[in-house]
């Protein structure tokens, strides 16, 4: 078997030396970008192993919920059988503008198996009226800063 002779004398010319150009190019591009690379990265690791583990799992909703603790609170508190409700009411000024459009999506997933009701038994509270759930709801955590855990009467 003869070997295929057009490959190994073409491209010839100017296209083989612009290709070889373009290859060394590569190459030195990447020898000069590759210690910055690795430095961004090692920053990267050393930022992400000084997360506490609370840090870690909560993860996104850092920005989203206003307490972590609360999170905790309404995972521990909560049976994973019953529903709930995160109700944000209009006196709660939060320090991130992502958490009244999302803190309870946030809780949907945080909180499985439990699931989300608009008529639950339990309400995560982020500065609600807890008068307006009547006189035998029941605030089982409050952080003191506007942040409830309640369980209504069934």
């Amino acid at each position: 078997m003869q070997s295929p002779s057009w490959f190994t004398e073409r491209p010839a010319g100017p296209i083989r030396a612009g290709v070889v150009f373009l290859v060394a190019l590569a190459a030195i591009a990447a020898v000069w970008r590759f210690p910055s690379v690795l430095a961004d990265l090692a920053e990267r690791a050393s930022g992400n192993s000084a997360l506490s583990y609370t840090d870690r799992e909560i993860a996104g909703g850092n920005e989203v919920v206003a307490d972590q603790r609360a999170v905790y609170e309404a995972r521990a508190r909560i049976p994973s059988t019953d529903t709930y409700h995160v109700a944000v009411g209009d006196g709660f000024v939060p320090e991130s503008p992502l958490t009244v459009p999302y803190v309870a999506s946030y809780y949907r997933s945080f909180l499985v198996p439990r699931r989300a009701a608009e008529t639950a038994p339990w309400v995560v509270c982020y500065g609600c009226d807890l008068a307006a759930y009547g006189p035998g709801a029941e605030v089982v955590w409050t952080n003191g800063a506007g942040i409830s855990i309640v369980r209504l009467p069934r």
